[in-house]
């Protein structure tokens, strides 16, 4: 029934001082119920001892008049006691019950024969206690006299009482409320730190701290949460490192399971890129080391762009050589196409980088390129204390042979490549021819790559002009 009316959200500070808030309202409420019977009980014990005084004091004033039969006598004390503003009616009555005399507001029933209270009249202002007691002589009862108060004083003290009380209870419980929503923020603040921390940590933002400081449990789970940011944003930065070295892929799940990073490997079916600088051992005896490192950096940034854009892994750098993988660590059912498209992407790459380059007067450099497919291992290779993520086999050692072999701006590729069904009607190649490589007896058939298909030429154009924009938007951020 309710449910509808309930909020999905509930701050904890709320459901504090609701919480609090209710339970002093109740615990006040009961104690102000209790101190009101107590004190109209009290008043009403009192009121009941003083009617039973004066019922009393009657009966043995009217003993002797009553004996003798002094009905005057008699009627001057009732008469006398009725002018009491507290006594609204008394009256006397022989040992039959019968009236004998009486004066004021009487009861509507008979006397009793013994120590009596009777209340009547209705409630409120109107109550009415009258007060019996009998008229005894050596023990044997001579009549009963009857006294009646009124109970409006003790109505009215009642409600006094009772109006203090609520309006003591109302303002107590309002100043408990807002001390009790006080106090719930203070003690949800924490709380909302806490939250704002995870927030910031679900966003990214590791370096987020709570500067709170406490000694108790929440202190305790601050210092916990800080502790576990830090931790997380060590994690973080040695991850981030960790990938200038090696694949991100290859990062991640080192750092997921650092007990598995071990030596040993598998046998895969992936296919590797080399691209090699053509003369670089010439051009860099004319450049000094920083103008070479310089230019190897502006390179190796495009040749990674197109490494990332078809989601190869640059296993490693060997001087100017780059070496491309594709299909490990991660798997890629395209492997061979992607190689395929971003050594094309490298070559076409560098000619616009080139003319961009020369515009500026700035050295330019031209790429040879070799390219295999096949079986191969790859995983841990190297000793306990320095190891490599990396690919070793025949296949790889004859992409290596390809590049040296390569001129500028060629691609060369093994012909077992142009043999899968699924390349040929996707590739432009051209027969090399076959070769001979170093560590073969047979020459190895090749074909030079000379692009892809239309629809991967067009997005392969659109990834180099989005290249080429941000490298000449950091050019501008730089001169200015």
């Amino acid at each position: 029934m309710i449910q509808p009316y309930i909020p999905e959200y509930f701050p904890v500070a709320w459901k504090m001082g609701l919480s609090i808030s209710a339970l002093i309202l109740i615990g006040m409420t009961l104690l102000a119920f209790i101190l009101l019977n107590n004190q109209l009980q009290r008043m009403r014990n009192q009121a009941d001892s003083f009617g039973n005084a004066i019922a009393t004091q009657l009966a043995h004033t009217a003993r002797e008049p009553l004996l003798a039969e002094d009905r005057f006598l008699l009627k001057v004390h009732i008469n006398n006691l009725v002018r009491s503003d507290s006594i609204a009616g008394a009256a006397l009555f022989n040992r039959e019950g019968q009236p004998i005399d009486q004066a004021g507001v009487q009861p509507p029933a008979s006397a009793p024969s013994s120590t009596e209270v009777r209340r009547w009249g209705g409630l409120g202002e109107n109550a009415m206690s009258t007060y019996f007691a009998p008229v005894r002589v050596n023990d044997n009862l001579a009549g009963s006299v009857a006294v009646t108060l009124s109970d409006r004083s003790i109505t009215l003290a009642q409600r006094e009482v009772r109006n203090t009380l609520i309006t003591a209870t109302l303002a107590m419980g309002v100043l408990a409320i807002i001390a009790s929503f006080l106090i719930s923020r203070r003690l949800a603040q924490p709380i909302r730190n806490l939250l704002a921390a995870t927030s910031a940590m679900r966003k990214g933002d590791l370096q987020y701290r709570i500067q709170e400081r406490r000694n108790d449990e929440i202190g305790h789970l601050i210092e916990a949460y800080n502790g576990m940011a830090h931790g997380m944003l060590e994690k973080d930065q040695v991850e981030r490192v960790l990938q200038r070295f090696v694949s991100p892929s290859v990062a991640r799940k080192m750092m997921a399971n650092l007990d598995q990073v071990t030596l040993g490997g598998r046998d895969v079916t992936a296919t590797v890129v080399f691209a090699d600088i053509v003369g670089f051992t010439r051009l860099s005896e004319s450049l000094a080391p920083e103008a070479v490192a310089d230019m190897l950096n502006v390179y190796f940034d495009a040749i990674s762009a197109a490494s990332d854009f078809y989601r190869g892994t640059i296993d490693k750098y060997m001087g100017d050589c780059a070496m491309i993988v594709f299909g490990v660590p991660e798997e890629d059912s395209e492997h061979l196409f992607h190689g395929l498209c971003c050594a094309v992407m490298i070559q076409r790459l560098v000619t616009r980088l080139n003319e961009y380059r020369d515009a500026r007067g700035l050295t330019t450099v031209e790429f040879r390129i070799g390219m295999n497919s096949g079986a191969m291992l790859a995983g841990n290779l190297g000793s306990r204390e320095r190891m490599q993520y990396t690919v070793v086999g025949d296949t790889v050692n004859l992409a290596s042979r390809l590049s040296n072999m390569a001129g500028a701006g060629e691609i060369i590729a093994a012909s077992t490549i142009m043999a899968d069904p699924n390349i040929g009607s996707r590739v432009r190649a051209t027969e090399y021819g076959a070769m001979r490589v170093r560590g073969r007896q047979e020459p190895v058939g090749t074909f030079r790559v000379d692009g892809v298909h239309a629809l991967s030429e067009t997005l392969m154009e659109q990834r180099i002009a989005q290249f080429l924009a941000e490298i000449s938007a950091e050019a501008d951020r730089e001169s200015s």
